[in-house]
């Protein structure tokens, strides 16, 4: 390991342990003295002395840290010297003496404790935070917030960051030793076995006998049935060596985020890096096998799954062909029976008058008798009795019977792909769970259904049709199959070796910690108000009944303008049209013409000033090769943001070799740095003056997601059908966030037949720039769920819901409800208010586990969701939910601008769509990756472009403004207040890319300290 963790570059160094900077207004403020500091100043007879206490309390006062005298700003000494009139004097005489003796007396009067008292509880803070997750820069930046919270005095970044280097250094010795002593001989020689190549003969590895780590690395995220048999074999491989490994990972309490760090850097290192660790080479190995374990246990989960809907919809298109059919086979054989009766009955009745007829002798009836019966029509008439016993036969089968005898036929197709997952995946369900009991029966039989399977858990539909069916075993595994799928959904069969279908308690904090630690971590997650039901249900309460008075008394006395009643006594709710834009042009165009500016100088530029590549950091902090250059990062951004992929970037671009992209992109294109890539060219976005003219609310930050599909056009398990959007293709749907500020702050990839419900609170929580206020959606991203976590979080959720007359409102028992059925409106049955607080501790242990990360909104929300109406959690989140929503849909009602101001926003979000489109053009814009990482990998790249465009837009807008005369600042600003950043007409996206230095010398160029302190008449309008 290094002697110090980078865990800032030279450049955030410098600022750690610099001065903060402070405006005029600020510098005023601070180098104030408070009444307790002026005695003391009074008793300093040196100048210098004088000046130096000044400083240091003011700094201090800003940002709770104490700094040397040769980083004071000029501009603070000067202004200093003059406020204070200590005339002209030498800072350096401000010793360090004289500054370590003003340091007791500033900590005291400001009840900060020193470092010193405190760097021991600090050091055990950094053991704890190393030992649960991998990321020093994560650590580090925790224990700033730390010293923060208790008001402890914060040190030099060299101090800090030798903490986290010792912190991780021992956390990975203590590991290695105690994993020395866990494994036996027999163990050791299993991992070493990984290192080997495959197969017994000696001799070196190569293409067609690879080392056994590189066939299980290989995971294939695709649905063809070769690829799912690879799947099975390398998990039943992985299942037998967790099993002999799992005491050791239970002994050395690994969290989620240390096995997944170790892992991810043996998917991305060569055997030989392996090899050449020989002190972490085991941990490293059993890292990886305890991931891939719960991976491919997903993977193989998410094929069932896939498959059997897969199925069904084939089974379901199959009957209603063949139903069809049959029913216009029916049609016809109906005809023919028809046709046959009345024929037969006119000649029956022929018949009965020669027979009652007095004018024949019977033998002249009985001959026209036995004339009759050797007619062709009598021959044909015993075919008509055939037709009808088959047509009888068939409609007796109805719809039902054709589907079984469909899915029987199909099965096969379904057992290719699904056999041996049932056979080799452990899914478990309770004691008397009847489908967890067949499925063991299945296991312990190889597969063989055998003659008397376990039907308990088969509906009688399905009983019935199983005993008339002629292939019984085929429609037995195939609906064993369907109920699997449907119990793991439903949450009644769980995978116990998981990342995604664990029972659902197991994604919270551990019971044992919430009952201890309960009061730390509500403060730790800021949600202390929460601590008792009682207030904030009173408050909730309160807030309901008073938007039910307010919205039907307005209703009733005409005062809202918005509302007109319809024919049926029905309220309907007008919404303004937005007003047309105006067209009158500025004195010269606000942005270059079309084409004019590079892709390649808009990333160079926002990375002169955000410095977003610095956030794509090696995976491996201990031991760092030399970095690559800005523009081969640039590069292999441009390769995945702008679907060019890497072989294709690499021939189009000069000065970027292929190796060196591929081998870049392999150890800094991380999902984890991707994103705090984004963050960096998020926050600098958001200190642009310019910035504030696109929000509507100042002090408020309105937000809003959607999703947009995308056309897969590889086999792929993480992508499905849906018709409507890929018609006979496969897609899946990228869900990004946007605020007010044109700022895309979150994204994420998932299937298509995925709702977007759950991933709502993903990118509200799961990003460091942007805190929400309120957030906005389409009607498909509301759940009565997201409804009350959001509340329960702070954030105010409005989704734009079409007919939200139709909702029913809810209201607490005993509550004054005005008459809503006067207008049409539904009020369902009073909400169980002991429901919700018999829950409360759950409902905390869930919120604060979302709150601080340990387990994602959307794993942890499709787990619950999945329990639908049996879960006691989401029932009382259920109940909770109405009463959040039915007082957000009176306040919709009543608050026309309220309904204005989410359409803008949502509009704002439908205008990136078309411009994720036009970055993501090549390969007509269809996603060619399998896997799920490199995906979400292209999406997250796509949005960093994106937003490098619209930083860039927001510095060229700024600078244009500074530059006009402050006489016409004001007109420019309303006419960039009318317009939208997101623009890229005169971004050059294509085209040969020259990332040579020479390519750079035309570029634009921003002075961004002067454009963030620029001011124009009315700046918040």
């Amino acid at each position: 390991m290094a002697r110090h963790l980078s865990l800032l570059d030279a450049a955030q160094r410098r600022e750690f342990d610099s001065p903060p900077k402070f405006t005029a207004a600020q510098r005023a403020f601070f180098f104030s003295l408070p009444e307790w500091a002026e005695p003391l100043l009074r008793t300093m007879t040196a100048a210098h002395i004088r000046g130096g206490f000044i400083l240091q309390l003011g700094y201090f006062k800003a940002s709770g840290r104490f700094f040397s005298v040769e980083r004071f700003v000029a501009a603070d000494r000067a202004y200093v010297q003059h406020r204070y009139e200590l005339g002209q004097l030498v800072w350096e005489r401000y010793e360090r003496v004289a500054s370590f003796r003003h340091r007791p007396l500033v900590l005291h009067h400001f009840g900060v404790a020193p470092f010193d008292e405190v760097q021991a509880q600090v050091q055990q803070q950094a053991l704890h935070l190393a030992r649960q997750q991998m990321n020093p820069v994560a650590v580090f930046r925790s224990l700033v917030d730390l010293l923060l919270g208790h008001r402890w005095e914060i040190p030099t970044y060299a101090m800090l960051a030798g903490l986290v280097t010792e912190a991780f250094r021992t956390v990975e010795q203590r590991l290695g030793d105690h994993l020395t002593e866990l494994l036996t001989p027999a163990l050791r020689q299993q991992l070493d076995g990984l290192l080997l190549p495959e197969g017994d003969e000696a001799g070196p590895a190569h293409a067609h006998r690879p080392y056994r780590l590189t066939t299980l690395k290989r995971s294939l995220e695709l649905m063809r049935p070769s690829a799912i048999r690879a799947n099975v074999r390398d998990f039943a491989l992985l299942h037998r060596l967790f099993q002999q490994l799992q005491p050791v990972v239970q002994a050395l309490e690994l969290s989620e985020e240390v096995v997944r760090y170790y892992a991810r850097y043996v998917e991305r290192a060569q055997v030989f890096q392996v090899q050449q660790q020989p002190d972490k080479k085991y941990l490293l190995l059993l890292c990886f096998l305890v991931q891939q374990y719960y991976q491919v246990s997903d993977l193989l989960t998410d094929t069932l799954l896939q498959a059997v809907q897969t199925h069904r919809n084939a089974a379901q298109r199959d009957t209603q062909e063949r139903v069809y059919r049959q029913q216009q086979d029916s049609a016809g054989q109906l005809r023919q029976v028809l046709d046959g009766v009345l024929h037969h009955a006119t000649a029956l009745q022929q018949l009965e008058q020669v027979a009652f007829s007095f004018a024949h002798t019977n033998d002249e009836k009985v001959a026209r008798l036995l004339d009759w019966l050797h007619t062709p029509a009598v021959a044909a008439f015993a075919h008509v009795r055939q037709t009808a016993q088959q047509l009888r036969q068939g409609n007796g089968g109805g719809p039902n019977g054709v589907y079984y005898q469909v899915v029987a036929e199909r099965s096969r197709a379904l057992q290719q792909r699904l056999g041996e997952i049932l056979r080799q995946v452990p899914y478990e369900g309770m004691a008397d769970n009847a489908l967890a009991q067949a499925l063991a029966q299945y296991r312990e039989r190889g597969g063989q259904v055998g003659q008397q399977p376990s039907v308990a858990f088969l509906k009688p539909a399905e009983r019935a049709a199983l005993a008339q069916a002629d292939g019984s075993v085929s429609l037995y595994k195939a609906l064993l199959a369907g109920h699997v799928a449907d119990q793991l959904k439903a949450g009644k069969l769980n995978l116990a070796h998981s990342l995604s279908y664990r029972p659902f308690d197991s994604y919270l904090l551990a019971a044992a910690t919430w009952t201890s630690q309960r009061e730390t971590l509500l403060a730790q997650a800021n949600v202390s108000e929460l601590r008792e039901p009682g207030v904030w249900l009173d408050a909730l309460q309160a807030k309901l009944a008073g938007a039910f008075t307010q919205t039907f008394e307005r209703l009733q006395t005409g005062a809202n303008p918005a509302v007109r009643r319809r024919a049926d006594g029905r309220p309907r709710f007008l919404t303004p049209a937005r007003l047309p834009a105006d067209t009158t042009p500025v004195a010269r165009p606000l942005f270059p013409e079309a084409g004019q500016v590079s892709l390649h100088h808009v990333l160079h530029t926002v990375n002169q000033h955000g410095h977003f590549t610095d956030q794509l950091r090696h995976w491996n902090p201990r031991h760092q090769p030399p970095r690559p250059a800005d523009q081969v990062f640039f590069a292999g951004v441009m390769a995945y943001g702008c679907n060019l992929g890497l072989t294709r970037m690499a021939h189009a671009a000069r000065h970027v070799a292929q190796a060196t992209l591929e081998n870049t992109v392999n150890w800094y294109f991380s999902l984890d740095n991707l994103r705090r890539a984004n963050d960096a060219i998020v926050a600098l976005t958001g200190k642009l003056p310019v910035g504030r003219l696109f929000q509507r609310a100042p002090g408020h930050t309105h937000t809003s997601s959607d999703g947009q599909k995308y056309h897969v056009a590889v086999d792929s398990i993480h992508a499905t059908y849906s018709y409507k959007y890929f018609g006979q293709g496969k897609g899946l749907v990228s869900y990004g966030f946007l605020d007010d500020r044109h700022r895309l702050f979150y994204s994420t990839t998932f299937t298509a037949a995925e709702r977007e419900a759950p991933y709502l609170l993903d990118g509200l929580l799961h990003n460091d720039v942007v805190e929400s206020t309120i957030h906005s959606t389409d009607t498909h991203g509301f759940t009565e769920v997201n409804f009350a976590l959001t509340a329960l979080l702070g954030i105010a959720y409005a989704p734009r819901l079409q007919s939200f007359q139709d909702q029913q409102l809810y209201a607490f028992a005993g509550m004054d409800v005005p008459d809503v059925a006067a207008y049409a409106l539904r009020l369902g049955k009073p909400l169980d208010r002991e429901l919700i607080e018999s829950q409360w501790e759950t409902i905390l242990r869930l919120v604060v586990s979302l709150k601080l990360k340990v387990v994602t909104a959307s794993t942890v929300l499709k787990r619950l969701n999945s329990y639908a109406q049996h879960h006691p959690l989401y029932l009382a989140l259920r109940e909770l939910g109405r009463a959040v929503r039915t007082e957000f849909l009176l306040r919709y009602m009543d608050d026309q601008d309220l309904r204005k101001r989410i359409d803008d926003q949502l509009d704002k979000l439908e205008s990136t769509h078309h411009f994720a489109r036009a970055v993501f053009y090549g390969q007509n814009g269809q996603l060619r990756y399998a896997g799920k990482e490199e995906q979400q990998v292209a999406d997250t790249c796509k949005r960093l472009v994106q937003n490098a465009i619209v930083c860039w837009n927001c510095l060229y807008l700024t600078h244009a403004l500074f530059q006009r005369p402050s006489g016409e600042r004001q007109a420019v600003a309303e006419a960039i207040a009318g317009m939208s950043p997101v623009s890229w007409q005169h971004i050059n996206l294509q085209g040969e890319f020259d990332f040579s230095e020479e390519a750079l010398t035309d570029a634009w160029q921003f002075d961004l300290d002067t454009l963030l302190t620029m001011e124009w008449a009315n700046p918040t309008m």
